[in-house]
């Protein structure tokens, strides 16, 4: 079966289209991330000084005590989950942690992330995760996945489209080799 011209337009404009906030929200989340804003940019930090850390087991009714008794939100999940050493409970938007200060002195520190935040922590797959085929997911890596693949085929149909640059094929080719030889050495320098 052969496929026209026509067809892969059409596949690529309603991908595209489809897509568009996937990319939109990883071109903005990662240039950003370069310049170094954080997914806690812009967060709502709040960090209380403990005297210690609970024992283990003990974490759920201690935080939910703290969080009481200094009238701070109560997260939707209560949940404890250990996270790099830490007793944490919550979600990306707001999560409550056990915690040391740099000075490594005790703390219970919350985190209530504004819009930006929660986008660059889907952006590196952070969230509520489930388990499907032994890998762990958010529902958000489901669009990510498929993004990814779909940037092969933009790419795929732009060329189909163009029948790859009819009259001018050792330009392209050209463009081609010194897009592989620079990203190639960007990231040898960049190592």
């Amino acid at each position: 079966m052969k496929l026209h011209r026509k067809l892969w337009m059409q596949i690529h404009l309603y991908l595209s289209l489809f897509f568009l906030p996937a990319a939109l929200i990883y071109a903005i989340t990662g240039a950003l991330y370069i310049f170094e804003i954080r997914q806690n940019s812009g967060a709502n930090i709040i960090e209380i000084p403990l005297e210690n850390l609970p024992q283990k087991g003990e974490e759920q009714d201690f935080i939910l005590k703290i969080l009481k008794e200094h009238n701070l939100k109560v997260p939707s999940n209560t949940q404890v989950r250990e996270m790099k050493g830490q007793a944490t409970m919550g979600n990306i938007k707001y999560s409550v942690a056990l915690t040391k200060d740099k000075r490594n002195r005790p703390i219970l520190r919350s985190v209530d992330r504004n819009l930006y935040g929660v986008l660059m922590m889907m952006h590196k797959s952070g969230g509520s995760k489930f388990e499907l085929g032994g890998f762990k997911f958010t529902f958000f890596d489901f669009i990510a996945v498929c993004f990814g693949l779909s940037m092969i085929l933009f790419y795929l149909s732009g060329l189909i489209m163009t029948s790859f640059c009819k009259g001018k094929r050792k330009v392209s080719f050209g463009v081609l080799g010194a897009g592989f030889i620079i990203t190639t050495l960007a990231v040898y320098l960049s190592i």
